[in-house]
């Protein structure tokens, strides 16, 4: 009976802490999404949780353009014999815009401090090629771990994401290349869904993706 009760306190905290899931299959995304219900404090709502279900939309569009088109990035290491500071830039390869009427929203509902829905969307033929294209064994698997304020609110989580591939891309790049280059420029495809939850006030993104590198830059003189 112990043991019973050990395992039912172990598979509660596990559940409590598993904030995205999903169940994929290459033509078809399905996500278990999730949104604080107060998503901005103080800020009067004209219908119940608007914000939350807004961030719901925002965050289903933004991991499907990541899981779907991908996302470029440019990459500097920070050099302090050369005085460069770390830079990291990432923007979609595609727009969203004319795929989120594709998007299927079912499952609403409301648990302690959050709304969780289930995100159902289906490749198109093109999104496919590219899915096969980039999970080629020529390009690596990375894992990438990032953090910003939730205070933030959607523009935080986003840029959570955007840490973790940095992270992702810096810790690949540094077990490769013995000489710090000027630039590395590349593309990302998200590969899973990320794991998203809160930690001491910050949204914390955790990525799993493809990596295509483009370029590779080096400095002229060392």
């Amino acid at each position: 009976m112990e043991k019973r009760i050990a395992s039912l306190i172990l598979c509660f905290f596990a559940f409590s802490f598993l904030p995205l899931a999903q169940e994929n299959s290459q033509e078809k995304i399905r996500l278990y999404i999730w949104a604080l219900k107060d998503a901005y404090p103080g800020i009067k709502e004209d219908k119940p949780y608007g914000q939350a279900k807004a961030h719901l939309k925002s965050l289903s569009e933004f991991l499907l353009c990541g899981m779907t088109y991908g996302w470029k990035f440019s990459y500097t290491p920070s050099d302090k014999l050369r005085n460069v500071s770390e830079y990291f830039e990432c923007e979609p390869l595609h727009s969203f815009e004319n795929d989120r009427q594709n998007i299927e929203y079912d499952e609403i509902f409301m648990r302690e401090d959050k709304i969780f829905c289930w995100v159902s969307f289906e490749r198109t033929k093109q999104m496919m090629y590219y899915y096969n294209q980039f999970s080629s064994i020529k390009n690596p698997r990375v894992i990438g771990s990032g953090k910003a304020k939730l205070s933030k609110g959607f523009e935080g989580l986003q840029e959570a994401a955007f840490n973790s591939i940095k992270d992702g891309v810096r810790e690949y790049y540094r077990k490769i290349i013995k000489n710090k280059p000027k630039e590395i420029t590349g593309t990302i495809l998200i590969r899973k869904v990320p794991a998203i939850y809160i930690d001491s006030g910050n949204y914390v993104v955790e990525l799993d993706f493809f990596l295509q590198t483009s370029k590779i830059k080096e400095y002229s003189q060392f």
